[in-house]
């Protein structure tokens, strides 16, 4: 174990995880989603084609590694049962969490949010691993808030994850219009917009 609780494997395969995501970062922005190959992100992480498979489902997945740990978070959460409203504050305060520790871990999340902008392809990709960790938090909400009914329950569930994509979506156009805001200040005005649509 290493000082951080990590074993070398984990250390070594969170490293090639990371010099993958930063390769195929990298050429997204040198020539688009779409002229890049699994074998150029590959080779420029210094790693072969078949490695690449074993981290990443495709190459667009290797530009938005963050999701999976919005869905360890959300695999730990435990939300105490209460008001539709109450659920959905604790919802927003698990992903304001996720985006300060996201912030914290990695630089490039300011590069990704700009490529999001501009790669349809990145935003197809984000979208559907956010339905997973939708599906995921409709699970941790049947157990932990019994109180709710489903349809409730679904609705929270996909407010909560269409405030986070959205906030997503339109940061990175704020960047391109060069806009100086955090990634933290514009999903917290997303989640007062949506309180404001839903008066």
């Amino acid at each position: 174990m290493t000082s951080d609780g990590l074993s070398l494997t984990e250390r070594r395969r969170a490293q090639t995880s990371n010099d993958i995501h930063l390769a195929a970062i990298a050429l997204y922005e040198k020539q688009g989603v779409d002229a890049t190959t699994v074998a150029e992100i590959a080779s420029a992480a210094g790693v072969s084609s078949r490695t690449f498979f074993r981290y990443f489902e495709n190459k667009e997945h290797a530009g938005i590694p963050g999701q999976f740990s919005l869905r360890n978070r959300v695999a730990r959460f435990a939300p105490s049962d209460g008001s539709p409203s109450s659920v959905l504050r604790q919802i927003e305060g698990l992903f304001e969490e996720e985006i300060l520790s996201g912030v914290e871990r990695d630089e490039d999340s300011v590069r990704v949010a700009r490529l999001f902008a501009a790669e349809p392809a990145l935003l197809e990709e984000a979208a559907a691993q956010l339905q997973r960790v939708s599906k995921l938090l409709q699970v941790v909400l049947s157990e932990h808030c019994p109180s709710l009914q489903r349809s409730t329950s679904l609705m929270i569930t996909d407010l909560a994850m269409t405030t986070w994509h959205t906030s997503w979506e339109t940061l990175g156009q704020r960047y391109r219009a060069g806009e100086d805001i955090t990634p933290i200040e514009n999903y917290r005005e997303h989640c007062a917009l949506l309180r404001e649509i839903v008066r």
